[in-house]
């Protein structure tokens, strides 16, 4: 059996773009979403909601960027 992959550009290759919407392999697509939600038993990857981020409710801020700051600690990425 062999085993082929996928070429894909690195982050860093991506970055030197001038991208205007995000790569569409890297959106994951409302009928996926439900093979995260159903294992329960398994650590969800941290969501981020950058609107939130722009949000004009502190609190709402707030609470976005601490869910930001621990993806980015505890994880080192997350889902936008």
């Amino acid at each position: 059996m062999e085993i082929t992959s996928i070429l894909v550009p690195s982050v860093q290759e991506l970055a030197k773009e001038p991208l205007t919407k995000v790569p569409d392999r890297y959106v994951l697509q409302d009928q996926e979403t439900g093979l995260l939600s159903n294992t329960t038993s398994l650590p969800q990857v941290p969501v981020i909601d950058l609107a939130k981020l722009l949000s004009q409710d502190i609190n709402l801020k707030r609470h976005e960027l601490e869910k930001l700051h621990y993806a980015c600690k505890d994880w080192g990425f997350f889902q936008v």
